[in-house]
């Protein structure tokens, strides 16, 4: 054989297996619900190219609501969600298909409650007008708990619907509320401006789903393989922005188009600091969740957390050294 013939040969070859190894690569599409720094293991998995280390071909898209979101994933439109379990509570005590395969963290992170600089403490809050998202969102059920906390009743306070955090930020600014709460590092400009930090939501240890990767049971019996490759890639995305802040930082920078250092570092911090490994979904912080959304969604008072769980994937990973080999 000539030469030619054996380069010839040795291209097709090449081109075979590339062509193959495409084919291979299963498509699926990722939706991230909110742009902060919490969801850089989809934009890190992406950047890096970690998922198509396990053979999958990402698609990570933005999509905002969770009416949109949930139908999207019902239709198979989409096939995994980052985001909050109580975001989809709701969804799944109506019959809704869906299937939390880790969280990140089993308390509420990474929110702060901001006031007034003449505010010092929550007590301070009675007879003032407190800034929430919407009635029944997770900004209420978290700022119920922390007045709870402090003994003031509901009936002590305003709430006032301002929308999301854009929104939340610019009523507090401009005297419309005087407390809310924000996701870091959101926080820090307004600190800077004056307003004060009384409170971070951690130290409260609310239980909370946060961070979960979802996806439904249809497509875990459909597809298992595909998910637990998945899953992998996300994990592996982890231990990346663990391991490699400066282009952790710089990922999240371009994603939320924020070139703060102090802000990308908070938010870079959060995640390497605050990311319970193994990620299982905890199922007694999850029903603790569902009970405290109950207080005011009664349909929910019946979900039991298994419905909507499904650690068998990361439970596999574990007991298999997986993980650990991973994150060691």
């Amino acid at each position: 054989m000539t030469g030619r013939k054996r380069f010839g040969l040795a291209l097709a070859t090449t081109w075979l297996f590339s062509a193959l190894h495409v084919e291979a690569a299963e498509k699926v599409t990722a939706v991230y619900t909110s742009i902060t720094g919490a969801y850089a293991p989809l934009w890190v998995g992406k950047e890096r190219k970690l998922f198509d280390k396990y053979g999958i071909e990402a698609s990570v898209v933005y999509m905002r609501g969770t009416i949109p979101t949930s139908a999207a994933l019902a239709n198979g439109e989409i096939d995994f969600i980052q985001a909050g379990a109580s975001t989809y509570i709701p969804y799944a005590a109506k019959g809704g298909d869906v299937a939390l395969l880790g969280c990140l963290s089993n308390i509420v992170l990474d929110y702060v409650l901001l006031v007034h600089p003449s505010i010092r403490r929550v007590e301070g809050l009675r007879g003032k007008t407190i800034g929430i998202s919407r009635a029944g969102d997770q900004t209420f059920y978290y700022i119920r708990e922390i007045l709870r906390r402090n003994n003031i009743g509901l009936n002590e306070v305003r709430f006032v619907q301002t929308g999301q955090q854009p929104e939340r930020m610019a009523a507090l600014r401009h005297g419309l509320v005087v407390a809310t709460i924000l996701n870091t590092p959101n926080n820090l400009v307004l600190e800077q401006e004056g307003f004060r930090r009384i409170l971070e939501m951690e130290e409260m240890k609310i239980p909370a789903g946060v961070r979960c990767l979802i996806t439904t049971r249809k497509f875990l019996r459909q597809r298992p393989a595909t998910a637990e490759n998945f899953v992998k890639g996300w994990l592996h995305s982890v231990r990346f922005i663990q391991t490699q802040k400066k282009e952790t930082m710089e990922i999240i920078g371009r994603y939320t188009n924020n070139s703060s250092a102090e802000q990308l570092q908070d938010a870079w911090q959060s995640l390497t600091y605050k990311t319970e490994i193994p990620p299982y979904v905890s199922l007694p912080n999850l029903q603790g969740q569902i009970q405290m959304m109950a207080e005011e969604q009664t349909e929910i008072r019946k979900l039991e957390a298994g419905k909507m769980v499904d650690n068998s994937i990361m439970k596999r990973l574990d007991e298999s050294g997986w993980i650990k080999g991973l994150f060691q």
